[in-house]
């Protein structure tokens, strides 16, 4: 009797999965919703977050402010050519998709993104009236 480790047992499940795929959909991938990484870092001024994106380019990306709800779309495209016959693939297109709820202190009318190698950098400032202020002491 032999037995299988966890590995073994883990291999055969890929291999069978990957065949399964292959005979389903022609070793075409499908499009994918995926959602991004994001990290979240709050200052004195307001918040940074930044978001993981990679492929994703400055025309496909599209970031709205609806109410107190700021969302962040983009789309990946792997350019795989018709031509080409993979024998397999996971993904071959697919957006990235991530909602955010700002808290009414942060003024999204003046929401600053840069993307840069992949990751997409939102400086949001704090309201004015938020802003913590030192307050002058007078003498009487």
């Amino acid at each position: 009797m032999t037995t299988n480790t966890g590995t073994e047992t883990a291999i055969k499940q890929a291999t069978s999965d990957m065949s399964k795929a292959q005979e389903n959909s022609n070793a075409r991938a499908q499009s994918l919703q995926l959602t991004p990484a994001a990290d979240i870092h709050e200052t004195n001024d307001g918040a940074v977050i930044y978001i993981d994106l990679p492929g994703v380019s400055k025309e496909s990306l599209d970031i709205n402010m609806d109410s107190d709800v700021l969302t962040v779309k983009g789309g990946v495209n792997l350019n795989t050519p018709d031509n080409l016959n993979p024998t397999y693939m996971d993904v071959h297109a697919g957006f990235y998709s991530r909602k955010f709820t700002l808290s009414p202190e942060l003024d999204s009318s003046k929401i600053d993104a840069k993307l840069k190698n992949g990751v997409l950098k939102l400086i949001i400032p704090r309201s004015e009236k938020h802003k913590p202020r030192k307050i002058e002491v007078k003498v009487a």
